[in-house]
């Protein structure tokens, strides 16, 4: 709240400004706005209490890559067995969004696979746009860290969508982590106790 009121302000006194001045700086306004809200909603999934449950992995992406479907968007999830695992299903929803949303944005389309691995369960984001260079990939999971730097709203974001990842990740005891395909595209795998 109290970093949004200086934004109203400055919404208020730009009311009279020209309509070209007027029309960028709430663009600009609304940009800021959201990247506090993004903030702070970074901020407060990190510091909420995990509350875990049993629950099935494959249903909850079913339902996810199933919703991006509907839309119109080229999701698929390889078939498999049902996976269950003790987690927290809205941070474990909110990291399978992130990782399907980044695929989709930046290549166009994603392919989610869930296996077990002994004693693990592992989920693999992968696409086959342009990768990342090795300089990026190596800050991708910091917060605020973005890839993509124009300031296009379509491919933008606020850089925190691979570090919500990680966090949920190291909150259920797992990690996460990315490579470039030897095909091409990019590959964001997590690892979760089983």
């Amino acid at each position: 709240h109290d970093l949004r009121t200086p934004l109203m302000r400055l919404a208020l006194r730009l009311e009279k400004a020209p309509d070209e001045i007027r029309e960028a700086s709430e663009e600009d306004i609304q940009e800021m706005s959201q990247r506090i809200g993004a903030a702070m909603a970074f901020v407060r999934d990190m510091t909420r209490h995990v509350r875990r449950q049993r629950l099935d992995l494959r249903s909850l992406a079913e339902s996810i890559t199933d919703d991006y479907a509907d839309r119109g968007e080229q999701v698929v999830l390889a078939p498999g067995p049902s996976l269950a695992i003790d987690g927290d299903a809205p941070a474990l929803k909110a990291l399978l969004v992130n990782l399907v949303d980044n695929a989709v944005k930046y290549a166009g389309h994603a392919e989610v696979q869930l296996y077990r691995d002994r004693d693990t369960v592992v989920i693999e984001v992968g696409d086959r746009g342009p990768g990342l260079s090795a300089a990026d990939a190596s800050h991708a999971f910091e917060p605020f860290f973005r890839a993509e730097r124009s300031r296009n709203r379509d491919t933008g974001g606020t850089g925190l969508g691979l570090a919500s990842v990680r966090a949920v990740a190291h909150a259920h005891g797992g990690a996460a982590s990315l490579e470039n395909r030897p095909e091409g595209g990019l590959i964001v795998r997590v690892i979760l106790p089983a």
